[in-house]
Formats: C-alpha cells, structure tokens, sequence
C-alpha cells in the first residue's frame, strides 16, 4: 500500500468488511508515518470517517435517539490501541475520538473503557473532543448535544 502511494498516489482498499478496511487504514498510516512518508493522514482520515457513516449500528429510532455506539459498530479494541501509537494530532486519532463521544457520553458501560486505561493518549484525545461537544449543549424538553461525528442532536437519555 505504501508503494501504491507513493507511485500512484493513492491506495486502494479491497477488504470485505468495514472494520477490515478500518484495520487496513491505520495500519497503513502507520507505517507511512514509520517511514516519515507524509500527506495522506487528512485523505486516510476523511475516508475511515465515511466508512464509519456509511456503515453504522442499524438505526433502533426511540426518545434516547440512536443506539450510543452507532458511530463505533465497527470499532475493534485495536483499532483504538494502534490509533493510539500515531503522533498526538494525527487526524485518525481526532476521527476515532470524534466518533467514540456519543457512546462515552450515553452509555453508564462505555465500551472501549479498557482501551481509555491502556492508552492515555487515547483517553486524551477522547477528554479533548467531549470537551468540544459539551460546548454544545443545549436545554428544552430534553437535554441534548450534538455528536461532532455525525451532526445529529442527540439527548442526554440514559
């Protein structure tokens, strides 16, 4: 994939299943930051966010609004922890904490919890970006935020 890159400038991802091609793109960010081969983080960053919108939880519509880990279906605990070893600030760390806030902030049993202990970077980034969604809160009926993963307004039902 590297070589791909670094020829065609671009790489092309043939895995069957979303968390497959998740798996592909960081480890191939990886390795091209291993190599010091940089721009494309921000391209492999914005198509691992499409995969994720793309192939979220099947929608379960109720007063707590969607199922918490939507945007986390196809997360995989290594995924969080190979992210994790990726330069602070490096766009798949922002996208994997983007999109892991709707489950921390809803779920009482966050799913990914043992990764948050394992990698403080990861709990880090994750802090930084509910920090961000808690800017904007909003009151009426119900209490709600929205998901800086996808744009919906989501409540605060447990």
């Amino acid at each position: 994939m590297l070589v791909q890159w670094l020829y065609l400038g671009q790489v092309i991802f043939d895995e069957p299943t979303p968390a497959e091609c998740i798996t592909a793109i960081i480890e191939f960010v990886r390795l091209a930051d291993m190599c010091k081969v940089k721009g494309m983080e921000t391209l492999m960053a914005d198509r691992t966010k499409a995969i994720i919108l793309a192939n979220a939880a099947p929608e379960k519509e109720s007063i707590e609004g969607p199922d918490p880990d939507s945007n986390t279906y196809h997360l995989v605990d290594q995924h969080i922890t190979s992210a994790a070893l990726l330069p602070n600030g490096h766009p798949i760390r922002k996208v994997l904490a983007t999109a892991a806030v709707d489950g921390y902030i809803r779920r009482n049993s966050y799913r990914f919890l043992n990764q948050m202990c394992q990698s403080p970077d990861f709990a880090f980034d994750l802090l930084l970006e509910v920090k961000e969604t808690l800017k904007t809160v909003e009151s009426g009926p119900l209490l709600t935020f929205t998901d800086p993963f996808s744009g919906k307004i989501l409540p605060f039902v447990n």
